[in-house]
């Protein structure tokens, strides 16, 4: 009975020295991947650590570099609905997405305007670029990367450490003997695997980013084509057909004002119409009222005279 209980005693502290040893070597493992993530955060600590190891952390990555792609476009048409048909239809042919669109303004009064967050192949950007130049005119783009290689390699090292942690976990499973040993291993592996899971997922948002290309591309409706380097000639031409909008638009609003003020002005018509006629004929029976009294004789106009 001795026996059994030494040889039970010996064997459940072996296996608590291994979950130790593990436990310590899975800290110091994730100590020196956080510290390396805290490099990562600055660009000088992250040259410095280039120039400690004499490499490139990214030489061990399938497809070099992890660089986030990002674009802001401002884009001015004149035919709105032709334009963002030539959008969608291009963006579609590229293999790219839209994660948001936003649209608004009237047609009639050519004031419209839409709002795209649009995902692109990130090999293929320069393409939607040219495309969007060839649909209008382009008054702003603006381009930008982040190098986000030393956070991809430093997740990289910590999923290798939690994978190797899990390996050595599932053996000790194997080996416990007691249903103590199980809980304890047992919640020590869901924790290794949660860490595992919540890593892998921000690797794959990771490679999304690098993959797609963020676009956010404005475009607005405008009733001329929008000239963005004029030249002296071109400044002349678009004064002029400048003045000749504010006349177009001046007999716009005279017709407007017209119309609006049809109904009162048809009513007064009506109204004099009506009037007129009555204000002739009395106007009339007063002139002949008058000319009568004019042509009575002297002597019966006259009042006679006391004798």
């Amino acid at each position: 009975m001795k026996d059994r209980l030494f040889w039970r005693l010996l064997s459940i502290t072996m296996i608590l020295g291994l979950l130790i040893s593990l436990i310590g070597c899975g800290g110091r493992g994730g100590a020196a991947t956080d510290s390396a993530a805290a490099q990562g955060a600055s660009p000088e600590s992250y040259e410095a650590s280039l120039s400690e190891t004499g490499g490139d952390p990214a030489e061990g990555l399938s497809g070099g570099r992890k660089l986030i792609t990002t674009a802001d476009l401002n884009l001015d048409v004149t035919d709105f609905a032709s334009a963002v048909d030539e959008i969608e239809s291009q963006t579609a042919a590229l293999g790219g997405y839209f994660s948001s669109v936003s649209r608004g303004g009237s047609a009639e009064q050519g004031n419209r305007w839409a709002e795209y967050h649009a995902r692109i192949p990130a090999a293929r950007l320069d393409e939607f670029l040219d495309s969007a130049d060839g649909i209008g005119t382009v008054t702003s783009l603006t381009q930008g990367t982040e190098d986000i290689t030393p956070q991809y390699v430093d997740n990289e090292a910590r999923l290798e450490s939690l994978r190797t942690q899990e390996q050595r976990l599932l053996e000790l499973l194997e080996q416990a003997g007691s249903l103590e040993d199980l809980i304890l291993l047992e919640d020590k592996l869901t924790e290794v695997r949660y860490e595992i899971e919540t890593l892998t997922g921000q690797q794959r948002i990771y490679d999304n980013q690098v993959e797609y290309a963020t676009v956010h591309l404005w475009v607005n409706e405008v009733s001329r084509q929008t000239i963005t380097a004029p030249t002296f000639g071109d400044r002349v031409v678009e004064a002029f057909y400048g003045s000749l909008q504010n006349v177009a638009d001046l007999a716009q609003g005279a017709v407007i004002l017209a119309i609006y003020f049809a109904p009162f002005l048809l009513f007064f018509a009506l109204l004099v119409g009506l009037l007129f006629p009555l204000l002739r004929r009395r106007y009339r029976t007063k002139r002949t009222t008058f000319a009568q009294q004019d042509s009575l004789p002297q002597s019966q106009s006259s009042t006679p005279k006391d004798s």
